[in-house]
């Protein structure tokens, strides 16, 4: 029996462990040269914003083929980027509570939803942090064998067996019906999916960039809300 892989395991920052971590090809396409394009153009405008927001929802559900063998399992994280080295990540934990976890810089913090507690710091920490976060729209800026249907443009990652382990946590040999789609609006790449099969289960991830551009910023609390490290 397999372990459960538990999808983008690449957000991880280091305070609390947070995160563990389409469709078919459309007959409708425009010519692949312009869709190529269009795609990296609009992945290289979100990357170059200076935040976004993100919502990143990961599931796990058994294939419609295969016996129910359990429930599906969701996990839902919220994440805030700020160039150039600034995270924020949110995510209820096993019993409910909200986790969070900001990133700046060298330094990090954590709170379980009653003050904030600085961290040890960890040097490149920031930097890390901000590489996974754009690590699937780096994927898509360079992204081959992209068909659209309006403003959805799927795509093969050109480093498939790294895009697969960093957000699957699976080598792309273990995967079956790997598909990855981007959704563009006005210029900028809004959404990406993820789905692949692994046995009897349908893994999926859900990418939502919103505020791109015009986000909070992402900064460490301030001097009041931080509390002792050993209370």
């Amino acid at each position: 029996m397999h372990t459960r892989p538990r999808a983008l395991p690449f957000l991880v920052v280091g305070a609390f462990g947070l995160l563990a971590l389409g469709a078919v090809v459309l007959s409708v396409s425009t010519a692949p040269a312009d869709a190529e394009q269009q795609l990296h153009v609009a992945a290289d405008a979100t990357l170059a914003a200076p935040g976004f927001e993100l919502v990143d929802t990961n599931s796990v559900r058994p294939v419609a083929a295969a016996p129910a063998a359990g429930q599906a399992h969701v996990e839902v994280v919220h994440v805030r980027y700020q160039a150039p080295d600034a995270v924020e990540e949110t995510e209820p934990d096993a019993a409910g509570q909200i986790v969070s976890v900001i990133v700046v810089g060298d330094r990090r913090f954590g709170s379980l939803g009653r003050g904030w507690r600085e961290l040890p710091p960890s040097p490149g920490l920031g930097a890390e942090a901000v590489a996974t976060v754009l690590f699937p729209l780096r994927a898509a800026s360079d992204g081959v064998e992209v068909t659209r249907n309006g403003d959805v443009y799927h795509f093969v990652p050109r480093h498939l067996a790294d895009f697969a382990g960093t957000l699957l946590g699976r080598a792309s040999t273990q995967l079956s019906s790997l598909q990855v789609a981007a959704t563009v609006h006005e210029d900028y790449l809004v959404g990406e999916r993820v789905t692949a099969v692994l046995g009897g289960e349908q893994l999926r991830v859900d990418l939502v960039f919103s505020s791109v551009g015009s986000a909070r910023p992402v900064e460490a609390p301030p001097a009041s809300e931080l509390v002792p490290a050993s209370s």
